[in-house]
């Protein structure tokens, strides 16, 4: 994470927690349970408990609508996770409710709850005002923009220099070939950010195009929700012996699955296309490469962050881009790493290149290599 985005975090974490009043209504409960633990005949005291409880519960649920998957993963990063769940509502209502008649046991649950959240919070002011005395500015967007990051973690290029480079050359390539589907011809890929120690590549591109990716991303990982329990449904089959057509037709479901939302998004993609005639076919088929190693790396652990700072002023077309892309970055959440990746493994890729896909008893990826008789031979010949 780099200094600027800590920072970004930071504030938000300030910014979300005085807009919702989170820590402010939990010191009002934390007061009145404590009220009720001395003067319980009080109707007051209760009355000022019901409010704050309903205000921290509202509060909290417009953190739920309100935060991004990849925010609440940065906040957790920190150690905020705790502080900045949306169910620390409900573990404080079942405290109140389950302990009406000894308020002292939930007064205590909250009042250690409260202070230990209030202490990270002065944590986080204190980190914020420090970052800022040295001069660290946030990497906010220009209103009627928008950016794109990809964090890539070591696993997939094990710190090997020249895959990092491939993988860089993909992430090129792909937002090279969504920018020719959408606007008719290829165009330069601008680097805004660079981050080293989770790899993130922060590029700047049209709305139109980070659009396009975050659709194409969203619908892969919805896919990836049915591909989990078919997943599931395989691992116990095999964990009772039982691998058989079974197994292999649920296999054949999940690469069948995966080819569907290719096609879908490849065609999602290109729909759009204004450029010579010609060259469609020849991009439809770079685009579906792109989609089908975004979604193996995906699987293997790439995420994919998204951001845009709508305007009022702006084309109709751009501010429906960004619009779009603010709602979709809402809602993605990622998968966890996959122990037993399906659609691309480890070595399959030759300069980031993905050949023909060819299923056996799985999924692999058949590699062509040119002998140097000028014949052609496939990985595994003599």
């Amino acid at each position: 994470m780099t200094a600027q985005k800590l920072l970004g975090i930071l504030k938000l974490i300030e910014a979300y927690d005085s807009k919702f009043g989170l820590q402010k209504n939990l010191e009002t409960i934390k007061d009145a349970l404590s009220n009720l633990a001395s003067s319980p005949g009080q109707p007051q005291h209760q009355n000022t408990l019901a409010t704050a409880l309903a205000a921290f519960v509202a509060g909290c649920e417009s953190l739920r609508t309100s935060r991004t998957p990849s925010q609440a993963a940065a906040i957790g990063e920190i150690g905020g996770a705790e502080f900045f769940d949306p169910a620390m509502a409900e573990k404080v209502t079942t405290s109140v409710e389950k302990n009406a008649m000894t308020p002292t046991v939930a007064r205590d649950f909250v009042q250690d709850f409260a202070t230990r959240r209030s202490t990270f919070l002065s944590t986080v002011r204190g980190a914020r005002e420090s970052l800022e005395k040295l001069g660290i500015k946030e990497s906010a967007l220009v209103a009627g923009s928008a950016d794109v990051a990809f964090l890539i973690p070591r696993d997939i290029f094990n710190n090997d220099l020249g895959a990092f480079a491939k993988e860089l050359n993909f992430i090129s390539r792909l937002i090279q070939d969504f920018t020719e589907a959408q606007t008719g011809r290829a165009q330069p890929v601008e680097l805004e950010q660079l981050s080293s120690s989770i790899p993130t590549v922060t590029l700047l591109a049209n709305a139109g195009v980070i659009s396009l990716v975050g659709m194409v991303v969203n619908k892969f990982l919805e896919a990836w929700e049915k591909i989990e329990r078919i997943r599931k449904i395989r691992a116990e089959l095999s964990e009772m012996g039982m691998k058989h057509a079974t197994y292999d037709e649920l296999t054949d479901q999940i690469t069948t699955t995966i080819s569907e939302v290719v096609e879908q998004s490849t065609e999602i993609v290109i729909g759009k296309y204004q450029g010579a005639p010609e060259r469609k076919n020849e991009l439809s088929n770079a685009i579906r490469q792109d989609t089908q190693r975004l979604f193996g790396q995906i699987e293997r652990g790439l995420t994919v962050e998204f951001r845009a700072e709508p305007k009022a002023s702006a084309d109709p077309e751009d501010q429906k881009a960004l619009e779009e892309i603010v709602n979709i970055a809402k809602q993605l959440k990622f998968p966890a790493v996959a122990s037993e990746p399906l659609l691309l493994g480890t070595g399959e890729i030759i300069e980031g290149e993905i050949k023909v896909l060819k299923r056996t008893k799985k999924t692999t990826t058949q590699k062509t290599s040119t002998s140097k008789k000028g014949g052609s031979k496939e990985d595994g010949e003599e």
